[in-house]
């Protein structure tokens, strides 16, 4: 069985901050969460998406990542050769996102991995739905701060597809 797994994320670069949402459902059970960061980029903004949303993943399941956001998709995609090479950058230097794509490598490992590239065009499918979590939590963190919360379960019930 494979688990199938949503991650939007939502951020504005000139206030450098943003918010995240991820759907998780394996087999009948879906579960989900959303939060935000204030004072970050982007990239670090991403990988911190995604460290989120892998945590708790039942033992050696395969793993389909729906997403839509191409640093994301890029990150995941090179995550084996930068890992090979040491998490260093182009220019040699260590990345400053080190430690959370190690993380993100470590909770992938061994596991059967496929990325399907997502719309979020319609509110009630799940990008979409995640899409309007994540602008929540970038709202929300730009007055709160860091934060992370579950998704209500009845909110969860609207989803169409699932």
């Amino acid at each position: 069985m494979t688990l199938r797994l949503w991650i939007e994320i939502n951020h504005q670069a000139p206030y450098r901050t943003g918010g995240w949402a991820w759907l998780r459902q394996d087999g009948k059970a879906l579960a989900g969460a959303a939060g935000g960061e204030r004072d970050i980029d982007a990239e670090a903004f991403c990988v911190h998406a995604l460290r989120a949303a892998l945590v708790d993943l039942p033992a050696e399941t395969a793993v389909a990542l729906h997403l839509s956001e191409p640093l994301l998709i890029e990150g995941v995609r090179t995550m084996s050769a930068r890992r090979a090479a040491g998490w260093k950058t182009e220019a040699g230097e260590d990345s400053p996102d080190a430690e959370a794509w190690e993380a993100v490598a470590k909770a992938l490992t061994g596991r059967a991995l496929s990325l399907v590239r997502t719309q979020p065009t319609d509110a009630r499918s799940p990008a979409g739905f995640a899409a309007a979590w994540a602008e929540l939590g970038r709202d929300k963190a730009k007055t709160k701060g860091t934060f992370k919360n579950a998704i209500p379960r009845p909110n969860l019930t609207k989803i169409r597809g699932l």
